[in-house]
């Protein structure tokens, strides 16, 4: 016996499937386009509609504009105080016979450093005692040709002849004399047949060496050593243009120092550069700095903190501010759950609000969080 299908039954299951696809991908749909429900885009504006969810989320700040003090910066460079730092040079070539100091011994002003056996000194040496005798003889002969011309034996241009010899006689000594000076060897008090001597121009330590006994120092160009007196110590800090009008002779300021973490090291303006890098626009502005133990070494790198004058600034909670690629920008609220993405320049931080130095005005009203949703 053969079963018959019953068309009608299985007509009516295939719509009864096709109703339940139908409405499953409905619902699929209705589930994926939820999102983008919660609000709406005209244009560049984002609409939170009524019954959106978002509304519950979303909160605003009014934008004010405060005075605050700003804290700036500029990097900076240990430098020695250029009266109190001297390179110690020998005034001729020579053999460095002995160092009467080293590194790292603290001198005074005037102290012999260095003794050095050289030539072209013990020739000066030669000359000033050569011009001495000349001059003592001009000088006698002076005296005779007066005593005689007293006693009408001599003449009278015979006197005036000695009195030129006698003249360039003493030109001659005084010359002599003062090249000795200059070799720091003094002809009236000090011995001759003595070595050259180099002396300590200014009190203070021996940073630097340079030289060895035994050698020959030929290079009257090249320091022997160093002498600082790093007591007190600049700092020389890049400030850029636009922070100098913070700054005044006087002013004490304070800085940081990568070596000495988290401690504060205050210090007095002394000068305030009068030119500007036409290049990176700074101006070099010196602070001096007190330096005890020797903490503070010429060439280290510091950071000095000043504060500006109390300004009015446009600020906003810093999570206001949506990042997109190099730009800022926040979202401002034009009228009630209508938002507007404005382009903002940002400043510096303070605390949990940031500086906005250009794209908002005081009493807008911005959207503190959730932003990121709206990009």
């Amino acid at each position: 016996m053969k079963i018959k299908p019953n068309w009608l039954r299985v007509g009516a299951g295939i719509i009864t499937l096709a109703g339940t696809i139908l409405a499953g991908c409905e619902r699929a749909e209705n589930k994926s386009a939820a999102p983008s429900a919660e609000f709406e885009r005209e244009g560049n504006l984002v609409v939170i509609p009524e019954q959106s969810l978002l509304r519950a989320r979303l909160k605003f700040a009014t934008v004010s504009a405060d005075k605050i003090q700003s804290q700036l910066s500029a990097p900076a460079v240990v430098e020695a105080d250029p009266q109190k730092y001297a390179n110690v040079f020998p005034a001729l070539s020579g053999h460095l016979t002995k160092l009467h100091v080293q590194l790292g011994d603290s001198v005074t002003n005037g102290q012999l450093l260095a003794s050095l056996e050289s030539p072209d000194f013990f020739t000066a040496q030669d000359n000033y005692a050569k011009a001495k005798n000349v001059a003592e003889l001009t000088r006698r002969a002076l005296q005779r040709q007066r005593e005689l011309l007293a006693n009408k034996v001599a003449a009278q241009k015979d006197v005036e002849q000695a009195v030129s010899d006698y003249d360039s006689a003493k030109s001659d000594l005084d010359t002599a004399g003062q090249q000795l000076l200059a070799y720091g060897f003094n002809p009236k008090t000090d011995q001759p047949g003595q070595p050259l001597r180099v002396f300590s121009p200014l009190t203070g330590q021996v940073v630097n060496m340079a030289a060895a006994p035994g050698e020959f120092h030929n290079d009257v160009a090249a320091p022997l050593m160093t002498v600082a007196d790093l007591s007190t110590v600049w700092l020389t800090a890049s400030v850029a243009e636009k922070d100098l009008r913070y700054l005044a002779k006087g002013q004490e300021i304070s800085a940081s120092f990568a070596a000495y973490a988290g401690e504060k090291i205050t210090g007095t303006i002394l000068f305030i550069g009068d030119l500007v890098d036409p290049d990176i626009r700074v101006a070099k502005v010196r602070i001096a700095v007190a330096n005890r133990q020797n903490r503070f070494k010429p060439g280290m790198f510091a950071t000095v903190n000043f504060l500006g004058f109390p300004e009015p600034q446009i600020t906003v909670p810093t999570t206001a501010i949506v990042q997109s690629g190099e730009a800022a920008f926040v979202f401002e609220q034009i009228k009630p759950w209508v938002l507007q993405p404005v382009k903002v320049t940002v400043g510096a931080q303070s605390g949990d609000e940031t500086i906005i130095t250009q794209g908002l005005a005081a009493g807008a009203s911005v959207l503190v969080k959730e932003g990121v949703l709206f990009q």
